[in-house]
């Protein structure tokens, strides 16, 4: 079988970069390419048999310019909302409109919907369905995997996991001398997945490290139980470290270690995740994790870009993914 031509081979025989091949072949006149040059790209790319990929076909004819991200019901406020603007961000920099579709309605349906919107690509925030999955190979579009949760046999494609963010809220406790650790989630149907795999990683790391585990609650609008969970686990340990599932669970905690009458941090260390902007201004200031996923809106983007045959954005090496904040919770 003869190998493909692809948008490189023709950059290579056309002794120019691949961002103005694929200017030229996708007919951006928004860049400032010249007429000679083209022309030359054109010819070049006709010599060497170059067709590019279906996707990329049907950009070149006008059609398939919108990207579609196929959101699950997550709560998009905080950080998974910035990358979600991120995303849309980069996508109209590529010359691409960005659709999100969010719920549950589109699942078993994007047959249907893919005949009303001729998609370039879409986006995936977890596995499809085999229903699904067919429908978008019957398109002939790339599925671009932005998968934060693991699903059975199916691992996250994210750089960030849940373990990793529940690995460094107990690191952190840890390294200010606390060995005596609660796990504490807000019942949210939209976080469900995310808090349940939060869960897990908090009983598997407190296993292999030889410390309690069973120190769990979900609370409710009501604090009532959580505050006697507090007194009792405080008694029963001394100083004691909540990792909490989000900044919001942390306010909960800490008005719970008020009543309680428990002193913080002295008696019990709170940290929570994801940098909200109220995270400040609790009293005392609440520590927490950063969740930086503006690398996650530009991987999304540079797989995109690439399905597509697009001038792919750099990579920001330099950023982590996850850092501490410290403030005085802890």
């Amino acid at each position: 079988m003869a190998t493909r031509v692809t948008s490189a081979d023709v950059a290579r025989a056309a002794g120019v970069s691949r961002a103005t091949v694929s200017y030229v072949l996708n007919n951006r006149l928004d860049a400032r390419v010249t007429e000679a040059t083209r022309e030359h790209v054109l010819d070049t790319a006709r010599r060497l048999g170059y067709h590019g990929s279906p996707a990329a076909r049907a950009l070149r004819a006008g059609r398939g310019e919108i990207v579609m991200l196929l959101l699950p019901e997550w709560n998009t406020a905080g950080e998974v909302g910035r990358a979600l603007r991120e995303i849309g961000r980069q996508t109209t920099a590529l010359g691409l409109a960005c659709l999100r579709y969010e719920g549950p309605e589109w699942r078993q349906r994007l047959a249907s919907l893919l005949g009303m919107v001729t998609a370039a690509a879409v986006v995936t925030f977890e596995p499809l369905t085999t229903e699904d999955q067919e429908a978008v190979a019957g398109a002939g579009i790339p599925e671009i995997r932005a998968w934060f949760l693991d699903s059975p046999g199916e691992p996250h494609t994210t750089q960030i996991d849940q373990a990793s963010v529940v690995l460094t809220q107990i690191d952190h406790l840890m390294d200010r001398g606390i060995r005596e650790l609660a796990f504490v989630a807000a019942e949210e149907t939209h976080d469900q997945g995310f808090a349940e795999a939060r869960l897990a990683a908090f009983q598997t790391i407190c296993r292999e490290r030889g410390l309690r585990n069973d120190r769990i609650l979900s609370v409710d609008d009501d604090l009532t139980e959580l505050v006697e969970r507090l007194r009792v686990w405080s008694e029963d340990s001394g100083r004691l470290g909540v990792v909490a599932f989000s900044d919001f669970t942390a306010v909960g905690v800490l008005s719970a270690a008020q009543a309680a009458g428990l002193q913080v941090p002295a008696e019990l260390a709170v940290i929570g995740v994801d940098d909200a902007r109220f995270a400040s201004l609790t009293r005392p200031p609440l520590t927490t994790i950063k969740l930086d996923l503006m690398n996650e809106a530009i991987a999304v983007a540079r797989k995109l870009a690439a399905a597509l045959e697009l001038p792919v954005p750099e990579a920001d090496s330099q950023r982590s993914p996850l850092s501490v904040i410290v403030r005085s919770t802890t």
